[in-house]
Parts: C-alpha cells; structure tokens; sequence
C-alpha cells in the first residue's frame, strides 16, 4: 500500500488543533447521531480536509460521470422496457416503472452517493449508488454542521461544503414549481428497517423545514393510509427513501407505493434510477460506447478503473486481448467481482481474498448469468488520519485508506462521507466490514 507523499491529491497532513476536547467531542457525537448513524465509534477524530483544486476536482469528475451513466441508459433502447431488457435487469426490482419517458430520464439521478478511491493519480469511481435511500446521507449533513459550528467557535473559516439538505430543498421547490404546486415534500420511508428509526426522518424533516420546505413522513406499510385515499396523492411530490431490491429482500410490500404512483404521486427519483445504479452501466463507459466524444473517453479514462461485464468473451486488458473468463483466473488478483444489482458489500469478491477454486467458481459462474462485473482493483494512497475510539474521547492516529463518496443532487456533487479501515485488510471498505465513518470537506 502506498503512503501519503507532501503534495498528493490529499495535500499535507496537518492534525486538528484547538476546538472542544475529545471527550467533549465523542458526546456530540453520541448526542447527535444517536438513532441516525449505524455506529458511532470507532470514527474519525477530525474531517478529512483536502486542497480545495483536489475538492473541486472530485465534485466536477464526481458530476460528470454520474451525467455519462444516465446518458448511457438512455441510449441503450427507445424506451424503459428496452434498457430493462439490455440491462437485463429484474423487473422486480422496478415495479413503478412508468411509461412517461421525459419523467424517467429527467430524475433518474436525482440523488446519489459515488464510492471513489484515491490513487496515485486522483480520485477513481469505483461505483455509484443511485436512489435516495443511499447510506450515510443525513449523518454526513450532521457531522458537517458539527465541524463547521466547531470552525466557526475557533475562529476559522467555514470548510468547503455546502448543506447537503438545502440542495435537497432547492430541487423540492424547482420540481413543485414545475408541476405547479406548493414547496412540499412526502418522505416516504420503511419503519421496518431497524437502520431508519422515527429520529432519522423527523431530523431530516427539521432540516428541509430549515430550509422553507414544508415536509412530513410516511411509513411505506400505511402510505395509503396517510394520504386518505389513492385520490389523495394527485399533485404530491415524494422522495422514496429506500432501494426496490433491498425491499424485495426484505419482503416488504410495495404495493401501496406502486398504487400512489399510479395516481398521481410524483415520486423521486424516477424508477429509472434502478438502472442507472447497475454496476454495468460504468462498465459499458469503461469499455467505450459509440456515441461519447473525445472529452467523454478522457474523463472515463481518467476516473473509472477498467470494468467489464463478465461474459465468454474476449476484453482488451493492458494492451492485450484476453479471453475474459481465463484472464480472470489467471491474473485473479487484480481484479473484484460485483453484482450488478448488490447493495452494503453484497455479491462483492476480491481476487486477492478468495481462495483459488472459490475464485473459479465464482468466475464460472459469472460467466453463466452475465450478472456480474469485473473491475481492476485499485490501491489507494493510505493517509494519516486521527481516529476518536470509543465514547471517552480515547484517540488513536492510524494510516487509512479513505474510501470517498460525493453525494450529487439533481446534478449537483457536494460534500462526501468517508469510510476508513485502518489496517492493510484487501476487501470492501464498508460499514458490515468495520470501516470507521469520517467525512472529506475543502480546504475554505
């Protein structure tokens, strides 16, 4: 693993001096995300603060790319039955999937979270997750106002990062213009998932109320109920807070959702976002499609690791043609294997951890259902980082290695939680994996 040199894309380590003390800190913590974050501790000590070119190069290759995904889905077929089929994707996983086409492109990446790792040469996006009901955004939001109150208190100057909820709110109030309504906002969300307790989303409403959006809660199992009638949903606008297919694993039922978009609930993101959250879709820019520009191949290039859907093939890989299944074995550790539909660490399988026949296997039966992707695995540039351990304010200074993840607003990047692990662990870098939270802000 490579260390951080003086002048990397992270800039020079400086520790956080002054500010509250870390017992004081760790209670902030424990006070504000109780009920929102997974885990608390461990979790960074201090934010992650980055060169503001390196910051303001994350959030245009961060929105550039996410652009290119939508592009790409919607050139695949004329219409969603077309890329659903191209995609081959489960239709169960997109069950309010409408017919209105400018909808379905138009809010397709209304919000999402990218996964990025830093390489000796910048950011990389190993995978972007799309959907409102992507981890970590309110408690990104929180611990944001956390470090700039904390800024503000010592005399600093605010970091570079702009409120998560008021771009959310900003496109509330453009979408509620558009369709001619007042700024208001249905946040339709799943009790039964023991990660979304009533503080999440009454914390998220206060913090849309903030911002002149008025905004309230409904439980996916009484929707129906909430809104009166199926009549009642007619000219409301509502943010789905959760996956389709985490959904379907879980055996919740959807239907009442499906029923009040079919009268008239103007649901965010458009379905469309499933398809665009398909970890195929970055392999199908990586491999290169007709109709992107000079400019389009140097930003994938640049910012997306070589990824391919595994298929009996043959892929170019370093120069060379390879049939893509022996490639795969014989150099397997340089290379992941992703579901293309997984979500929290799932169907994820690093060649550099899997033992050898496993591996096969795995390859093998890739190869059979075309589900899954291959990407090269990219190392990332380790960096200092002060960790807080537990709710005394004990802290420890580890070399992590940052797993960055710009959320984007209809179009829009700003801010990123982070994730880290602090030892030299090959495998996801995810919460299920015991990576510690954090979040990366701008130099001001």
């Amino acid at each position: 693993m490579s260390s951080s040199p003086t002048g990397s894309w992270f800039g020079t380590y400086t520790p956080r001096t002054g500010g509250p003390s870390p017992r004081h800190l760790a209670e902030t913590f424990e006070n504000d995300l109780s009920e929102i974050a997974r885990t608390r501790f461990p979790r960074a000590f201090e934010p992650m603060v980055v060169p503001r070119e390196s910051y303001r190069e994350l959030m245009r290759a961060t929105e550039r790319v996410l652009e290119l995904q939508r592009r790409a889905v919607i050139a695949l077929a004329p219409d969603s039955e077309g890329r659903v089929a191209a995609l081959k994707a489960d239709p169960a996983d997109l069950p309010r999937l409408g017919s209105d086409e400018a909808y379905e492109a138009a809010h397709a990446i209304d919000f999402s979270r990218a996964d990025v790792v830093v390489a000796e040469d910048g950011p990389k996006f190993v995978e972007f997750n799309v959907g409102a009901g992507v981890g970590a955004m309110l408690e990104f939001e929180l611990e944001r106002r956390i470090w700039q109150q904390v800024r503000r208190e010592t005399g600093e100057p605010e970091l570079t990062a702009p409120s998560l909820y008021g771009l959310i709110a900003g496109h509330v109030e453009r979408t509620c213009a558009a369709l001619g309504i007042p700024p208001a906002v249905l946040l339709v969300g799943c009790l039964a998932d023991p990660a979304k307790t009533t503080r999440y989303f009454d914390t998220q409403i206060g913090l849309l109320r903030e911002q002149g959006v008025q905004a309230r809660f409904a439980d996916l199992r009484t929707l129906l109920d909430e809104m009166g009638s199926t009549a009642g949903t007619a000219g409301l606008l509502g943010i789905v807070q959760f996956a389709e297919r985490e959904a379907n694993n879980c055996g919740w039922d959807m239907s009442p959702l499906v029923t009040a978009t079919r009268n008239g609930l103007f649901a965010l993101p458009s379905q469309t976002a499933r398809l665009v959250d398909s970890k195929k879709v970055l392999a199908l820019l990586s491999e290169g499609l007709p109709w992107m520009s000079g400019e389009d191949h140097d930003v994938v290039r640049r910012h997306v690791p070589w990824t391919r859907i595994v298929a009996d093939r043959k892929a170019d890989w370093r120069g060379r043609s390879h049939e893509l299944p022996v490639l795969l074995v014989e150099q397997q550790e340089h290379f992941v294997l992703k579901g293309a539909s997984g979500y929290s660490s799932q169907e994820v399988f690093f060649g550099l951890s899997t033992p050898a026949a496993d591996w096969e296997r795995l390859v093998a039966s890739a190869v059979e259902s075309e589900y899954y992707v291959a990407q090269e695995v990219v190392m990332p540039v380790r960096h200092p980082m002060r960790a807080l351990l537990d709710e005394d304010g004990n802290t420890d200074t580890v070399m992590a290695n940052p797993r960055v993840s710009p959320f984007c607003v209809a179009g829009v990047a700003t801010g990123c939680s982070m994730r880290f692990n602090p030892t030299d662990q090959i495998g996801p870098v995810t919460r299920p994996y015991g990576a510690w939270p954090g979040v990366l802000l701008g130099a001001p």
